[in-house]
Formats: structure tokens, C-alpha cells, sequence
């Protein structure tokens, strides 16, 4: 597979804040993790004050700024092939397909009372799951509500320099790319989960490499400054850009999309 695919997608989406953040860090060795040493950093590096509720070797409940974390260690694959078909999808992670299926088990992390803010809730995931990592023999991350398969050097190379002003949108959000008939396109999957509308750039000239940092972009601004879109208005990323932007029903995305001219 090259950099990109341009596999289609037909997702429903909702828009609302998820209640709940689930994702799964993908084991080579089921018996690798240790929470006494994810514990710590989570103190250390992060400056996080946590609170064990219930722990044991293989799970544990926590408490981190009045939000429950649970993790749960799965000493087996995850079935049906669904990672590597998705990793099929996720051109970050080259051989990802491949790769990701060598994980032998997995840590399933879940904050499970979250809809209060949702950039700050999953700031808190990608530091726990930064943590995880470290602390574990683990290959990557799937977060399947966001078909999201990526490799644990690029997964904690985000959060590293992640920030309230820099966002790590491509451990949160999918961007997917499309290439048919000489022509581009690239849709959102995972703008729904921070309450907004998912967007798309149908048809384009412009490159895929130009299509998708636009992209990014267009969905950094929405999600760190809590924007909303509107059919009618325009958008752009200097004064004097201008890009219509239309609602009308999903072409790669189930339900109605935002369209961004470029």
C-alpha cells in the first residue's frame, strides 16, 4: 500500500460529545504491562494526581481530575482481523496491517464519564495511553469508534509535543483520503466525537498532501477554539482566503456533511 489509501468508507456519525473515550493498546506481550511504573509517570511526567479505587494485576479503576479510568488487560488478540483491516486503512502506519497483527493481546483504557470538555478528556487519554505504552511491550493503539490504527512511535511522538494550542489530531481524528478520476477528496471521521459536524472536500484539484494538511487545518481550528460551522459561511486559514462552505448529505460519510470548497 502507498502512503495513502483511498479505500471508501460509509460511516454514521453523531453529533455530540462522546460519554465515553475507549481505545485498545496493542500487545506483543500480554504479561508486559506494568501498572506500578504507568502510575508513577502519570505523576511524574504529567503532573497528574491519581487515585486508585481498585487494582489488581490484569485491572484497575482509577480516579484522575474527578474522571474514572478503567484499564483492563486482554491476554488475546483482538478477533476477527478487525485491526488489521482497519490498519489497512491508516497510511501513518506502513506494514500496519502486517505489524499490528503480531499483538498477542491488549489493554483496553476507557474513560467512561467524559461530555464535559471534550479536548481536555482526550488530552487525559493520550497521556494515559502515552503512559501504557511505556510501561509495556505494545506495538500501537486501535480506537475503533475513530478506525484509528496507529504505531506507538508516532502515537507518543504526538503527544510529546502536544499541547492546548497543538492538538494531536491525527491520534484523534481520522482523515481519509480519496483518488478517483484524476480528482481528490478527503472527509473527517471523528469530528462528531467533540460535538461538530464532519466535514469534507469533494472533487479537488488541489494534491492529497495539500487536501489533507487543509484539512487538518480547518478541523484544529474547530476543535481548539470550539467553532461552528455554518452552511452559508466561509472559512479559511488566512484573511484573504475564503472557502464556501455548504451542508448536504455525506458522499463518503453517512448523514449530512459539511462541504468545504478548495
Amino acid at each position: 500500500m502507498g502512503i495513502f489509501s483511498f479505500l471508501k468508507k460509509e460511516k454514521k456519525t453523531e453529533l455530540k460529545p462522546n460519554s465515553a473515550i475507549l481505545g485498545m493498546i496493542l500487545l506483543e506481550n500480554p504479561s508486559s504491562f506494568n501498572l506500578k511504573n504507568t502510575l508513577e509517570e502519570l505523576n511524574t511526567k504529567w503532573k497528574l494526581k491519581v487515585n486508585k479505587n481498585d487494582s489488581s494485576e490484569e485491572t484497575a479503576v482509577l480516579e484522575i481530575d474527578n474522571y474514572n479510568i478503567a484499564i483492563a488487560v486482554i491476554p488475546f488478540k483482538i478477533p476477527e482481523k478487525e485491526v488489521e483491516k482497519n490498519a489497512e486503512l491508516n497510511y501513518f502506519w506502513k506494514n500496519g496491517a502486517e505489524e499490528s497483527s503480531k499483538h498477542n493481546g491488549h489493554i483496553v483504557l476507557s474513560i467512561m464519564n467524559c461530555g464535559k470538555n471534550a479536548v481536555e478528556e482526550n488530552l487525559l487519554f493520550s497521556k494515559i495511553a502515552y503512559s501504557i505504552m511505556n510501561n509495556s511491550k505494545s506495538l500501537g493503539i486501535y480506537i475503533g469508534g475513530r478506525t484509528l490504527v496507529l504505531k506507538k512511535d508516532f502515537y507518543q511522538a504526538n503527544v510529546e509535543s502536544m499541547s492546548k494550542e497543538d492538538l494531536p489530531l491525527y491520534n484523534w481524528i481520522y482523515f481519509g483520503l480519496r483518488e478517483e478520476n484524476g480528482k481528490q477528496s478527503v472527509y473527517t471521521y471523528g469530528l462528531s466525537q467533540f460535538g461538530k459536524k464532519e466535514m469534507e472536500i469533494i472533487e479537488s484539484e488541489n494534491s492529497l498532501e495539500e487536501l489533507n494538511e487543509m484539512m487538518f487545518n480547518l478541523s484544529h481550528y474547530v476543535v481548539a477554539f470550539d467553532i461552528e460551522l455554518k452552511n452559508g459561511e466561509t472559512i479559511g486559514i488566512s484573511a484573504e482566503q475564503k472557502l464556501k462552505i455548504s451542508e448536504s448529505k455525506g458522499k463518503f460519510l453517512e448523514g449530512s456533511t459539511l462541504k468545504i470548497e478548495f
